[in-house]
């Protein structure tokens, strides 16, 4: 198959970092060539913390995906997430000034522009810009203004901003492996790309990643974005508090989490028991698995709190009738989605990447959705701003591809 344009996708995260390799077809097909993953070293809570023990793992996982897919890549979608990932709404207006009162691309260009002119503190610099959705003159909820005809155009975007140190830090890191970084993309962003279908987004939903070191959410409603947002917890924090209790290594508390760990205690048969490792001298211990869920509990539903006390403090209300699709490594614990649906009063459930041609069956898992949504997402900007693939609208002039192609070249 011809090949137009070869993309790589890479997530640094606290426990792993991976990266994938894909390649767009001349017919806009996406293509997984290569997945890779090495342990992280040198970040905590999502943040790189030393570049150069990043560095050296970033350098391996990127020569193991470049030999599995005999290609060499000279640039990189980045992914980025934590709690230094703000969303905030902004508005931009114009007046229509054609004689024919009709909205053309320039229009919707100048109005993007006044809703970015938002005042940021120093340290906050903007990572996308998406639209919500248009109004002319007195006509709201409209998706593509092109060719209505009107005297105004409203634009709602939903700024998505972060820090500028850790995002010139994660450039700087991969700039050193000898890599361009093309373009740095929201983590959950990523992961609603592969998790979530167009026809979720309108019903409203709810994706949330729960890596080791942080976790990031992201909130649809009427199909675009209302909310995003992080909090500085994860996974390891549930690690720590088994290790505290029952006074074990992280190693072995991982282990024993990973195994036998579940986070709502009623889903725990009362008269199932486990046994924790016997490490440094001291005896293994026999004791109900209810102990265990009553050490993990309190973690997850802690986090799952302030994930909905953010949503409550930034007014995001909505039915969200896709409900909770959860992501990332701390997904798969056992119980995660009953104490979920428990917190939020919606259903949840696991979020599986959708099939992509070239990968293995193996990867359809809740971590690797933020890697593949990166690719997915960059070779549908691809394909949008290089005419490949259908057109929105049966007209001869293609104003629904131009459209498309206008956002994938702003953000």
């Amino acid at each position: 198959m011809a090949t137009d344009k070869t993309l790589l996708g890479l997530d640094i995260g606290t426990s792993s970092i991976r990266a994938v390799i894909g390649s767009v077809s001349r017919d806009g097909q996406l293509m997984i060539e290569a997945i890779a993953e090495r342990n992280s070293e040198g970040v905590k809570s999502g943040s790189i913390v030393n570049i150069e023990q990043t560095l050296k793992a970033i350098n391996s996982v990127i020569s193991d995906a470049e030999l599995q897919s005999g290609t060499e890549v000279s640039s990189v979608i980045l992914g980025i997430g934590g709690d230094h990932i703000q969303g905030i709404t902004s508005n931009g207006a114009v007046g229509i000034t054609s004689k024919d009162q009709e909205i053309k691309n320039d229009d919707i260009r100048k109005s993007i522009d006044i809703a970015r002119a938002h005042d940021l503190p120093q340290d906050k610099e903007i990572l996308h810009t998406l639209v919500q959705d248009f109004q002319v003159d007195s006509r709201s909820g409209i998706k593509d203004p092109i060719d209505m005809l009107g005297h105004r155009l409203d634009t709602r975007v939903l700024l998505v901003t972060g820090s500028s140190s850790i995002c010139q830090n994660q450039r700087k890191c991969v700039q050193k492996a000898g890599i361009q970084v093309q373009r740095m993309v929201l983590q959950s962003l990523a992961d609603s790309e592969v998790v979530l279908t167009s026809e979720e987004k309108e019903m409203g939903a709810i994706v949330i990643n729960i890596g080791a070191g942080t976790t990031n959410m992201i909130c649809y409603a009427a199909g675009s974005p209302v909310y995003v947002g992080g909090i500085g917890l994860g996974g390891d924090n549930v690690t720590s508090d088994i290790a505290y209790v029952f006074q074990l290594p992280k190693v072995a508390a991982e282990s024993i989490k990973l195994s036998d760990g579940s986070c709502h205690t009623p889903s725990v048969p009362p008269d199932e028991m486990i046994q924790t490792p016997a490490v440094g001298g001291k005896p293994a211990i026999r004791l109900p698995k209810r102990e265990l869920a009553k050490v993990i509990e309190p973690r997850m539903a802690e986090i799952f709190s302030m994930l909905q006390s953010k949503l409550e403090e930034n007014d995001i209300n909505g039915s969200y009738g896709a409900g909770i699709v959860l992501v990332g490594g701390g997904a798969l614990l056992s119980g995660v989605t009953e104490l979920a649906a428990e917190i939020f009063r919606i259903p949840a459930r696991l979020g599986f990447p959708i099939a992509i041609n070239g990968l293995d069956r193996q990867y359809i898992d809740p971590r690797y959705s933020t890697v593949l949504g990166l690719i997915k997402l960059e070779a549908k900007k691809y394909r949008d701003s290089s005419g490949l693939g259908n057109t929105t609208r049966g007209d001869k002039s293609g104003f629904g591809k131009k459209f498309k192609g206008l956002l994938g070249k702003l953000f």
